[in-house]
Parts: structure tokens; C-alpha cells; sequence
């Protein structure tokens, strides 16, 4: 049974069809819900692919500085390490796949814990960050959100030291408890 979240802010909705758990491993299947003007900021992963799949609308896709927009009859794949958003440029909503390959059980965290944290209030800004620093950290974490920027790649290691500790103190358990089981 596919896992639904929506976004009370930007009204974005991620229906997550195939898990990393039902395909073994392979691949996260997720189908993204954009409203007009909504999108991620610039960012890469470390540990997956992205491929991009429009079901209806224009999807834009910022790709290593230039823009690439998208039909439903088109696919685009994001190679590890390298730099990209996706949007919605148009006047309606959007929807779109994204397949993340292999399978990325931590991003499914991401998601239901991300909208979940929107939905109670719990987080502040354009990019809905998290007023814990600890439910933020984890959030990165998990969704593999890796910024191109000298202080980002300076407090990395630090960081990852803080990521550990927040699953020390069971914040990762409790977040995954209460948010997972929706």
C-alpha cells in the first residue's frame, strides 16, 4: 500500500509507490505532487541516482548550471555527486516520478518525518528547516542533502559526530515512532 504525506505549506504531495524494503533493495520509487513555483534548493547525493519521470506538466530541472525542462514523454537521470533541483516552472501543478537508485530506506525517513514535522509547526522558513537542530541534522542525514559550499564540506565530520549523538539520545528512534507510523 503506497505511503501518502503532504506538505500543509507548499501543499507538495509524495506518495512513496515501491520502498528500498518491497523491491529489495533496488530502488525507491516516490511520485512527487508540485504545486507552481515549488522546488528544492541546489543540492547532490552521495549514495543514490535520481532519475526524473513526468507524469503531467512541465518539470524543471537544474542540472550542473543549466535548465532542463521536461515532458511526460521524457527522463532525465542525476548522476551521483552532481548538482541539481527540481521545479515546478509552470502555472499548474506538476506531477512527477522519481526513482532513487539502489533503494534508500533513510529517504523515505526523510520524507514522512520532514512533512511531519511541517504539519505539527515544527519547523521555520522557504526550506521548512527544523527549529531542533538535532530533527534537521537527521533530516539531512537521511535525505543524503549534501550542499556545495566550503562550509558545508568544512563541518561535515562535526556534523556526522552530531548525527551520531542525536541517535544516541534517541531522537532518530522517536522521529521515525512517531511520524513513520501515520
Amino acid at each position: 500500500m503506497p505511503q501518502v504525506y503532504i506538505n500543509p505549506i507548499t501543499k507538495e504531495k509524495a506518495t512513496i509507490l515501491k520502498t528500498s524494503a518491497t523491491t529489495n533493495g533496488a530502488y525507491t520509487l516516490i511520485e512527487v505532487e508540485l504545486q507552481p513555483g515549488g522546488g528544492n534548493p541546489i543540492h547532490f547525493h552521495e549514495q543514490f541516482t535520481e532519475d526524473f519521470y513526468p507524469q503531467e506538466g512541465i518539470l524543471g530541472v537544474h542540472y550542473l548550471g543549466k535548465e532542463l525542462f521536461l515532458s511526460p514523454d521524457e527522463s532525465f537521470k542525476v548522476p551521483f555527486l552532481d548538482a541539481h533541483r527540481f521545479y515546478n516552472p509552470g502555472e499548474h501543478p506538476i506531477t512527477f516520478r522519481a526513482k532513487l537508485e539502489p533503494g534508500q530506506p533513510n529517504f523515505e525517513n526523510f520524507i514522512a518525518v520532514l512533512f511531519g514535522l511541517v504539519s505539527d509547526g515544527k519547523t521555520f522558513g522557504k526550506n521548512q528547516i527544523p527549529y531542533h537542530p538535532f530533527h534537521a541534522l537527521l533530516l539531512l542525514h537521511w535525505g543524503d542533502t549534501q550542499i556545495d559550499h566550503f562550509l558545508f564540506r568544512f563541518l561535515k565530520p562535526f556534523l556526522s559526530m552530531l548525527v551520531a549523538l542525536s541517535r544516541k539520545l534517541g531522537y532518530e528512534k522517536k522521529l521515525i515512532q512517531k511520524y513513520k507510523s501515520i
